[in-house]
């Protein structure tokens, strides 16, 4: 007669893998993607994708965006062809440099992540806040960059 049965071995090793998760925080960490003022030309960046994140000025406003696309979850790519487009191959949408959907199933947006300047002037990203296109207007959503000869 076994010790233990298939029922309780499942009740046990379920459990444990559910502590050991909740145990975990899920957070991602920031990150330090640079001083301000090196974001000086408006262009959608792919220097941080192994992140997870786009960083695009564009019109007078830096941000972070996610390189998940909001239809079904597909990897986003800066468009090789043109260099103010970003695509999901996964179904052919394609967002404008704000980010905006344009062409294919995708609708709004993608998403942005929290973004801040601090002290020192070095731009922080937070990927653990997010803004669906509905609160892309939010704080924290974008960094204002201030206009040369303004």
């Amino acid at each position: 007669m076994p010790l233990i049965n298939r029922r309780r071995f499942l009740a046990v090793a379920s459990g444990g893998v559910l502590g050991a998760a909740g145990g975990a925080s899920g957070a991602l960490p920031t990150v330090d993607i640079g001083p301000l003022k090196s974001f000086d030309k408006d262009v959608i960046s792919e220097d941080f994708i192994r992140h997870d994140f786009f960083v695009i000025r564009y019109q007078g406003r830096l941000y972070a965006a996610s390189t998940t696309c909001p239809h079904m979850g597909g990897t986003l790519y800066r468009d090789p062809n043109d260099d103010t487009r970003i695509l999901c191959r996964s179904h052919e949408s394609v967002f404008s440099a704000e980010g905006l959907a344009t062409v294919g199933p995708a609708s709004g947006g993608v998403v942005r992540l929290g973004i801040t300047v601090n002290a020192e002037g070095r731009v922080i990203v937070n990927p653990n806040k997010q803004f669906p296109c509905d609160k892309w207007e939010d704080k924290g959503s974008y960094v204002v960059i201030e206009q040369k000869g303004s």
